[in-house]
């Protein structure tokens, strides 16, 4: 940790110095906005698939899309705001196959899609790298809203369903980007971004229907919302 505080350390006071050598000109405009989209790539528990993982969420690849603004504090230091969208669908299969395993029977599992939505503030350390390229790293937080898609498994006449719920949850984005300067006031940017959270769904609805007796209860369950987000999109500075 201390080398990579150095390193940052070191960075910061160079940039400048090296923006110069290198004839580098750091555009003045106060003000950006961008518009990014991407594939959102499910990780860790959210990202399972394992039937026997209680905190699997069956979640498979999906799409991000964002929109920043911006404004230049100083030097290489900017402030963001960001809201964005998410949504994972589902993959189911491996849930069908153990329970076929496990009861016998034809089993079938249904579910929709897990949607999220937040808004962010955060800070930009930038610094240029060559005469049209310069890095980025951000660091975001902020609320996310995220919606459980409902889930449905049944065999005959036997079901059991979980209803969708929403909840929110205190979130984080880590990003790491690299912008191209196109033209005066026109940039691309290219990010790696890891969006962290933990979403606690409570009272859900919970029906079961075994052997023709049907039972209604609710329950609470916590799913991590951890997703890798490869984006990319337009830049403008004014």
């Amino acid at each position: 940790m201390n080398k990579i505080l150095v390193v940052l350390t070191l960075i910061i006071l160079t940039a400048p110095l090296y923006a110069q050598d290198n004839k580098i000109t750091i555009n003045p405009n106060k003000f950006g906005a961008e518009i990014n989209a991407g594939p959102s790539i499910p990780y860790g528990d959210f990202g399972s698939k394992d039937p026997y993982n209680e905190s699997a969420g069956f979640a498979k690849l999906g799409y991000k899309i964002e929109a920043n603004v911006s404004y230049h504090l100083i030097d290489v230091i900017d402030v963001y705001l960001m809201g964005f969208y998410n949504s994972n669908g589902t993959k189911l299969s491996a849930l069908e196959d153990a329970l076929m395993q496990k009861y016998g029977g034809i089993w079938t599992a249904g579910s929709r899609t897990w949607n999220t939505y937040g808004g962010f503030i955060g800070f930009e350390f930038s610094y240029p790298i060559y005469k049209k390229v310069s890095m980025g790293f951000r660091a975001y937080s902020g609320l996310l809203n995220s919606t459980a898609p409902e889930l449905t498994v049944s065999s005959g006449s036997d079901f059991y369903r979980q209803d969708e719920k929403t909840a929110t949850s205190f979130s984080y984005i880590i990003s790491l980007n690299g912008k191209y300067h196109l033209a005066r006031n026109f940039f691309w940017v290219l990010s790696l971004d890891f969006l962290g959270s933990t979403a606690s769904f409570k009272d859900v609805n919970i029906t079961e229907h075994v052997g023709g007796n049907t039972t209604v209860r609710t329950g609470t369950f916590s799913q991590d919302m951890r997703t890798f987000i490869i984006s990319t999109g337009p830049r403008i500075t004014f």
